[in-house]
């Protein structure tokens, strides 16, 4: 069969698959094998796609992922979100932008803690939606703040996207972690710009609301204790790769036993909900590895195919030109953030662009913290923005309304951080090249 016919099957496959809804591991999975099939013939299976997996799923940095997620998990189910908000909403002096700052924050630390976009804008939508709409913001907007400040896990470390774009990429996970850094608190400062100079506030709110007398200072005293818990947990872990004290892997391996020790001791988590915790660890990290797995059987495809080779020599005239270059694989990140999920971006993409940017002699640890803040734009744009949906799905509100309060700190954000990061990259480079 000619070779262009074949790889038009693939793609065609791969099409027409995802957009049946079929889950994209086994899209992946299934575009790799037939092409595999179509080009060299079946009897190559017995050599390759066993050992392929078999390497995939023995990669080290991979391993990190379920540290990470158990420390998240640990932490969800000793109930810190609602802490982390609580400690927020008092410090703000129940005022509306103090608030909405305290938000952006939250998001910021629960990024720190959960790894997912997704689920972060959804549990800051049913925690701090109502008290937003109380102090004056419309219903759209609050709703729409929860899901910007969500996406910030996305670039937030530890991110799992990153781990998972390390694993790939051989860059070493640790500087990307600490690369994410000045950036992340950048789009942190964009999007409280943005709440300054941009909010939708219903007309004739008080700005403001009255504190609560029946609260219980007890209660108050609890969420500060787990506040704290949050910040030195952090800052051990941070602080230990930084430091150089410690590996990524040891700082994960830390960070759950250390959340798992804490929380017992606080009384925040029961038998059940350890074994809850780990239930979910093992089966997120179960999701990611069938994805790689099923990235690396396409990739093996892509590499009989001499695909990316191709690419490279068609796009060898832009290779003198890397701004260039850059901007469009930015902007084919950014759309794909809008359809995908941002795994499922970083497995898809990643292995074709990769001799591109080496050929075109691109930082990848500089491309890596790019490509994520371009995927966590793509979480609050439409049609699919993942963040907007989970914000708004939790609250059964129309997501329609919210993509428009989100697109304007989605635009801004890309305006301002992408620009830097161009023409800056040691906002990127300079913290990871300080470890020891």
């Amino acid at each position: 069969m000619d070779h262009s016919v074949i790889l038009l099957l693939v793609g065609g496959w791969f099409t027409l698959f995802l957009l049946l809804g079929q889950n994209v591991s086994t899209v992946l999975l299934g575009s790799g094998l037939v092409g595999i099939a179509l080009w060299t013939g079946p009897r190559v299976f017995n050599g390759i796609i066993g050992p392929d997996i078999f390497f995939t799923a023995s990669i080290y940095s991979l391993s990190i992922i379920p540290l990470y997620l158990a420390m998240a998990q640990l932490l969800l189910r000793g109930g810190v979100i609602i802490d982390l908000f609580r400690v927020a909403y008092r410090l703000s002096g129940y005022k509306r932008f103090p608030l909405g700052v305290a938000t952006i924050l939250t998001g910021g630390l629960l990024g720190a803690v959960c790894g997912s976009g997704s689920a972060s804008a959804a549990a800051l939508a049913s925690l701090a939606g109502d008290e937003l709409e109380r102090v004056g913001y419309t219903r759209r907007y609050a709703i729409g703040l929860a899901a910007v400040s969500g996406s910030l896990s996305a670039i937030i470390p530890p991110s799992l996207i990153v781990i998972i774009y390390g694993s790939i990429t051989m860059v070493s996970i640790g500087h990307l972690f600490i690369g994410l850094i000045i950036p992340g608190l950048i789009c942190m400062a964009v999007y409280i710009a943005c709440l300054l100079f941009y909010a939708e506030i219903r007309p004739g709110a008080p700005d403001g609301i009255q504190p609560d007398e029946d609260e219980d200072p007890a209660l108050f005293r609890r969420s500060l204790l787990a506040f704290g818990f949050v910040i030195v947990l952090m800052v051990v872990v941070f602080g230990g790769i930084y430091g150089g004290i410690i590996t990524v892997g040891e700082a994960g391996a830390i960070g759950a036993f250390t959340a798992l020790v804490g929380m017992v001791l606080m009384r925040r988590i029961t038998l059940r909900g350890i074994a809850q915790a780990l239930t979910d660890s093992v089966v997120v990290t179960g999701m990611l590895m069938m994805l790689v797995i099923g990235a690396q059987i396409l990739a093996r495809f892509l590499a009989f195919s001499r695909l990316p080779t191709e690419l490279v020599h068609l796009l060898q005239p832009w290779l003198d030109s890397p701004t260039l270059l850059l901007v469009f694989i930015m902007l084919l990140f950014f759309l794909a953030g809008m359809i995908l999920e941002s795994a499922a971006v970083i497995v898809l993409l990643v292995p074709i662009l990769l001799p591109v940017l080496q050929a075109a002699h691109v930082d990848l640890l500089w491309f890596g913290v790019m490509a994520c803040f371009m995927i966590s734009l793509g979480l609050l744009t439409p049609p699919v923005g993942l963040s907007v949906y989970a914000a708004a799905s939790v609250v059964r509100y129309p997501v329609g309304e919210v993509f428009r309060p989100a697109l304007v700190f989605a635009v801004a954000g890309a305006l301002v951080v992408t620009v830097l990061m161009l023409f800056f990259p040691a906002l990127v480079t300079w913290l990871p090249s300080q470890i020891r």
